[in-house]
């Protein structure tokens, strides 16, 4: 299932532009492909909601599901805590009370005036943890929000250890700081017209291919699509900016909770060298890595993502 190292195709800057025939090919090749999520669409289950107002006057929605130890879920950019849908209710099947957080100006949180960037969420997330009081959770972040997750761990040390005792990064980096993450990054103030309608083709082709791996199913590809068009555009757009100054690849050496890495060989935003110097960084971190998953590895493989984490809190999951 895992290994090292697995090379990345290329993938050009015109994906988004895909379309003719070539196009309809593909979306009709993943409307055959199975699909991880059985058509469901991706939501966290009802839950108890609270609501966590900072300092510049964002207000932060949680959702909170199960009973036991907790396990606290951090989205990523453009998404929401509908992300952890897939997952949550193997946590919460395995006796784990889940807690899932919407980041600022995503989901139902609000943006507040302090803007984005790894640090400010991190902030953010040392708010919430204290807020709601949480103690011995394990934290798990994918990608931005793993970003946030480390963040936090490296600038709120004394905090991250009351409140965490073990962190999974997932699809995520210790910095974006070379050239070709600041073009990416620059392409997440692109417009996207509304009358490219979400089953547009060029959509779709650009969304299976920039964000999954080899096989996506359609459906997977759509619900990506909605959640992306969910997050508001000026949000996006500053969010995805703020992230240019993501950079702790030295001092990952602060991180010491027992740390679990996953990543995707074939993940066009973060690359398995990334994923490998994360894993290095991190004096207690061990490397899981799904060779034909993309960065949304967290759909594509969230069965045995979800057992990754609970093997790594000490939890098989019942029936297994």
């Amino acid at each position: 299932m895992v290994q090292k190292r697995v090379a990345l195709p290329a993938v050009g800057l015109g994906l988004l532009a895909a379309g003719g025939l070539a196009g309809r090919a593909i979306v009709r090749r993943w409307r055959d492909n199975p699909d991880p999520l059985n058509g469901q669409p991706v939501r966290f289950p009802a839950g108890d909601r609270r609501t966590v107002r900072l300092p510049d006057g964002a207000e932060i929605m949680t959702a909170t599901i199960g009973e036991g130890p907790t396990i606290v879920l951090v989205h990523g950019l453009t998404a929401s805590k509908n992300d952890w849908g897939p997952i949550a209710p193997t946590l919460v099947a395995a006796g784990y009370r889940v807690l899932a957080v919407d980041q600022r100006g995503h989901g139902e949180s609000t943006p507040g005036t302090a803007g984005y960037g790894s640090t400010q969420l991190a902030a953010d997330l040392a708010h919430v943890m204290d807020e709601l009081d949480v103690h011995a959770a394990a934290l798990v972040g994918h990608s931005m929000g793993g970003m946030t997750a480390m963040t936090y761990a490296i600038h709120h040390p004394d905090a991250f250890a009351a409140r965490v005792d073990r962190l999974v990064l997932v699809a995520t980096a210790a910095s974006l700081e070379t050239a070709r993450h600041q073009f990416g990054l620059s392409l997440g103030r692109v417009h996207i017209p509304q009358s490219i309608v979400p089953a547009d083709e060029r959509l779709r082709v650009g969304a299976g291919l920039g964000v999954f791996g080899r096989a996506p199913s359609l459906h997977m590809v759509d619900e990506a699509i909605d959640m992306f068009r969910a997050c508001p555009e000026p949000v996006r757009a500053a969010a995805t900016i703020a992230l240019k100054d993501h950079d702790v690849v030295d001092q990952l050496g602060i991180i010491t909770a027992p740390t679990l890495v996953i990543g995707a060989g074939r993940d066009q935003l973060i690359r398995p060298h990334q994923i490998d110097e994360l894993a290095e960084g991190i004096p207690s971190a061990s490397l899981e890595l799904f060779p034909d998953a993309g960065h949304m590895v967290h759909w594509e493989e969230h069965n045995a993502i979800a057992q990754l984490i609970l093997d790594h809190v000490g939890t098989e999951v019942p029936g297994t």
